[in-house]
């Protein structure tokens, strides 16, 4: 009865929380972090629990066999997106999995893009502040690249890993969170004048619509270019999540979904509002410190700005390559679009969440 109890308050505990946290200046995870870092998560050379999604492509990239299981893994070692990148590059005989991993990847990436998917792939920064309450906090800033092979892997697989869920769902009749993007009907021609990269995703991005949820069935993700997609690879960091998973476990088991999509309509109702508010949280809480960390940098310091768009004239919206902030800055006559330009730091104040540049003319 005890255990009963304990795993109830510890599920409202994770519904109210949503989603875990994840600030420059610290994480709060949506499970106890011993928990969650110990009991829940895959460790290297140790035998765990998991649910495994098993995939056979077919050779133009959909899917043409899955299947579902509980399983037990013992996971052989951990590697980072920096350490598997590099091992990609190398191409080594021994990681041959990885590169087979690693075609796949790029033969579902072609598939999805022959399906209407948009690629929205751009750069992304990642802040680390170890000592918040010290008088002069240190600021640990590197930026992603979204198209870096090693990060495309893993995003392919958890999209795939999302269809074959959402597939599983709908043969089995299980209410699920399937999300689907109803804005499919981006002509991604419209955008073809636009530079590859940063400039033409965030272009589209700036156009789309919300991602729905449908309980029952699924429906289509056009900017993923799925047919069904269900969000099941964070059971631990997100409560939707979490709920997909005691719906397929149960039917694995051979029992009913424990929940109606009545049920699930009304608790992903309140996770989806705390998530935007997590959202709009560490959106906030992230500007503040690229901005902090640009204060703190050299009056004469120069940074590569790429031309986004024109808001006004010669007024243009900026992405700051090194350190993944978008501004605003007046820009000289005769450059374009995609253009790169040099810009100096006139002005930053993180509380008022100003940051102010000016073009660097050569």
């Amino acid at each position: 009865m005890f255990k009963m109890l304990r795993h109830f308050l510890m599920c409202r505990e994770a519904m109210r929380r949503g989603t875990s946290v994840f600030l420059p200046t610290a994480t709060y995870p949506m499970f106890p972090e011993k928990l969650a870092m110990e009991g829940m998560s895959l460790k290297q050379g140790e035998v765990c629990n998991a649910l495994t999604v098993s995939v056979i492509l077919h050779s133009d990239g959909c899917i043409a066999e899955y299947s579902v299981n509980n399983s037990i893994i013992k996971p052989t070692y951990m590697l980072t997106y920096e350490s598997a990148s590099e091992l990609l590059h190398m191409n080594l005989e021994e990681e041959a999995e990885l590169k087979l991993l690693s075609e796949a990847a790029s033969l579902r990436l072609q598939w999805r893009r022959e399906q209407g998917a948009v690629d929205t792939a751009t750069i992304e920064t990642r802040i680390k502040v170890p000592n918040p309450e010290d008088p002069e906090p240190s600021i640990n800033l590197y930026v992603e690249n979204q198209a870096d092979p090693a990060m495309r892997l893993v995003s392919e697989m958890m999209l795939l890993c999302g269809e074959a869920i959402a597939t599983f769902g709908s043969c089995n009749n299980i209410p699920l969170p399937y999300r689907g993007q109803p804005q499919s009907n981006i002509d991604v021609s419209a955008f073809a004048h636009l530079p590859e990269g940063p400039v033409r995703s965030l272009a589209m991005v700036r156009i789309m619509r919300g991602a729905e949820i449908d309980l029952r069935k699924p429906i289509r993700h056009g900017i993923l270019g799925l047919p069904g997609y269900v969000q099941f690879t964070s059971p631990i960091r997100r409560y939707l999540d979490l709920l997909a998973h005691y719906q397929v476990k149960a039917v694995l088991r051979g029992d009913s979904p424990p929940l109606s999509a009545g049920q699930l309509e009304g608790m992903a109702s309140l996770v989806t509002m705390q998530t935007r508010v997590v959202r709009r949280l560490c959106s906030s809480s992230l500007q503040y410190w690229i901005i902090e960390f640009l204060r703190r940098q050299p009056k004469e310091k120069k940074y590569r700005a790429l031309i986004l768009r024109f808001i006004k004239d010669r007024v243009a919206a900026l992405l700051l390559v090194e350190v993944g902030l978008q501004a605003s800055a007046w820009v000289s006559l005769g450059t374009q679009i995609g253009d790169e330009v040099q810009v100096r730091v006139e002005e930053a104040h993180p509380r008022d969440d100003i940051i102010s540049l000016k073009e660097v003319v050569v």
